[in-house]
């Protein structure tokens, strides 16, 4: 018996923030129908980084959502 692996695809948003407080509730709340895997805001570079896992969902569209967040600037997907 052996064990694959199935490797799903991840998709990684950054973006530059300005303003943390309740950052991340907001955040969690905007993006509650994503199978979100990370999300995480370092104080020391300002950044906000956002994993999540899955196909069949329009990248831009989760970018431009999250670009809707107060404190949150400059989206970018990898």
């Amino acid at each position: 018996m052996s064990l694959l692996a199935v490797e799903r695809t991840l998709t990684v948003f950054t973006a530059r923030v300005v303003e943390v407080d309740g950052l991340l509730a907001r955040v969690a709340v905007l993006l509650n129908p994503y199978d979100v895997r990370e999300l995480e805001v370092s104080l020391d570079s300002g950044e906000l980084r956002v994993v999540v896992e899955g196909n069949g969902f329009d990248a831009g569209r989760v970018a431009a959502r999250l670009e809707k967040v107060i404190g949150v600037l400059d989206v970018a997907v990898s």
